[in-house]
């Protein structure tokens, strides 16, 4: 007598091939959203009473491009290099500020930095148009 036996039932078997495509996928999507820059502390610190001094500004106003200044009303002129350096002798600690008028050049402004910084100047900074 033959027996019909079935054939075994294969088992199928779960494809890795999809768990892999979504693993690279996740790895690619956590690479490329990451940042791997190296952030840098700076330390500042806070004015304290004792340093809230105000400033002691010297605003000088550049009047015309043939190098005509003007502070508080007194008349400078760049070409005058001893009376620069005795403005910048007498005022040695101020912060010296540039503001110039409308239509200056700024190879006059910049004259005029290099000017203040050979004289001995140590804090001198550039401003927008005077008023």
């Amino acid at each position: 007598m033959l027996l019909e036996i079935a054939p075994r039932k294969r088992r199928n078997l779960i494809s890795l091939t999809p768990l892999i495509d979504v693993v690279f996928i996740l790895l690619l999507f956590f690479m490329l959203s990451s940042s791997f820059i190296r952030w840098h502390q700076i330390n500042l610190q806070s004015a304290s009473e004792s340093q809230s001094q105000t400033p002691d500004l010297r605003i000088l106003k550049i009047e015309s491009n043939e190098g005509q200044l003007s502070f508080n009303g007194t008349r400078l002129f760049m070409n005058d290099d001893a009376g620069i350096q005795k403005f910048v002798a007498e005022n040695k600690q101020a912060t010296f500020v540039i503001t110039v008028i409308e239509g200056i050049k700024i190879q006059v402004m910049v004259d005029l930095l290099d000017q203040l910084k050979q004289a001995g100047a140590t804090k001198v900074s550039l401003a927008g148009l005077a008023e």
